[in-house]
Order: structure tokens, then C-alpha cells, then sequence
């Protein structure tokens, strides 16, 4: 009797299992090369710099367009990287001015106060409204603000493809070690270096 009745409670609780989804791909049995056991995504198909298909939660599928991910990706990028070399700057060196601000870059921004904190916010404002349409704007290419675009002159497209994947590829890194710089301040107390 127990046997029956565990045998129609799992047939009841398998009518509500959801049913599988079938995944497309560009290529049979693409494979991602950031993790080889996982199908490449669909929309990660190596147009990006730097794409290697790591996408496991499979967020790509929800987009429609990745231009705007990636412009967010550099963005975030290129401040993370200004901000670890300010995080690790700012542990041995200050300016004259500054010189009784706490060398813990963490405990230093609640010293500063709040008018040079307001100041660093309304320029990074400014910023993002200055550069609002060209984030949005289909047009050009994700991240390009035609700032330092003269570097790039007179480069092959394998140059610009090479300086592009490390630029994506530092960008990267830095967004890691600014992660790891602040949970280690926080959870030591005590200097990187």
C-alpha cells in the first residue's frame, strides 16, 4: 500500500516538473572556450573583443542587444582599473594637505567629508551626462567616446584587435582586483602593500 501510494505521489509531482527547454546554438554542439563542457550561447558568437562564450547563467539569452553590456562592461572596467591604482596609491602616498587622512583608503573617505565627496559625485555625474547619448546610440562601437581614438591611427585591424582584447582583458582584471583589494581591506584592517 505504501508502495502505491509513493508511486502515484511522484506521478502527481512529475505533471508539475517544468518541461525542457531545447537550447540552439550557432554551430552543433558549440562549445564555450572559457568553460568546454558548457554550449556556447547563442548571441556569444566571437563578434565581441574578447568573447570566449562565458555566459554559464546563460544571461546573453535574455538580451537582445549586447552592445549596451559591453559598453557597461568597459565602463565599469576603466573606472575599476583608476580606482586600484587610486586604492593602492593612496595607502603610501598622500598630499601635503591630506597628510592626517588615514592611509586606509576605506576609513579615508569617511574622513574626508562630505563637500569633497560632493564634489567627486557631481563630476562623475557630469560625466555620465555628457557621454549618456553615446552609451545608448547604437551607432558606434560599445565604449568608444573618441577619446584617445589618434592612438589607433595608422594601426592595422589585427593591431586594433590586439589592443582592443587587452584593453577588455585588463579591464577585466582590474574589476577582480578592486573586488579583492576592498574585501581584503575589509576583513584584515591592514595595508596591501
Amino acid at each position: 500500500m505504501k508502495f502505491l501510494v509513493a508511486l502515484i505521489s511522484i506521478a502527481s509531482v512529475a505533471a508539475f516538473a517544468p518541461a525542457p527547454v531545447a537550447r540552439t546554438s550557432v554551430a552543433l554542439d558549440a562549445k564555450s572556450k572559457a568553460l568546454p563542457f558548457l554550449e556556447c550561447p547563442e548571441k556569444l558568437d566571437g563578434t565581441l573583443v574578447g568573447d570566449a562564450g562565458f555566459d554559464p547563467m546563460r544571461i546573453s539569452d535574455t538580451l537582445q542587444d549586447l552592445d549596451y553590456v559591453r559598453a557597461a562592461e568597459l565602463k565599469h572596467g576603466r573606472i575599476s582599473q583608476l580606482a586600484i591604482v587610486g586604492f593602492l596609491v593612496e595607502e603610501k602616498f598622500h598630499l601635503p594637505m591630506f597628510s592626517k587622512i588615514s592611509s586606509n583608503p576605506l576609513d579615508a573617505v569617511k574622513e574626508l567629508g562630505v563637500a569633497p565627496q560632493a564634489q567627486i559625485f557631481l563630476t562623475l555625474a557630469i560625466i555620465e551626462f555628457i557621454t549618456f547619448n553615446k552609451t545608448y546610440d547604437s551607432s558606434s562601437a560599445p565604449g568608444d567616446f573618441n577619446f584617445g581614438a589618434s592612438f589607433l591611427k595608422n594601426k592595422s585591424d589585427a593591431q586594433v584587435l590586439k589592443l582592443k582584447t587587452q584593453e577588455i582583458t585588463h579591464c577585466r582584471l582590474a574589476m577582480l582586483a578592486i573586488t579583492g583589494a576592498v574585501v581584503q581591506t575589509l576583513i584584515y584592517n591592514e595595508p596591501l602593500w
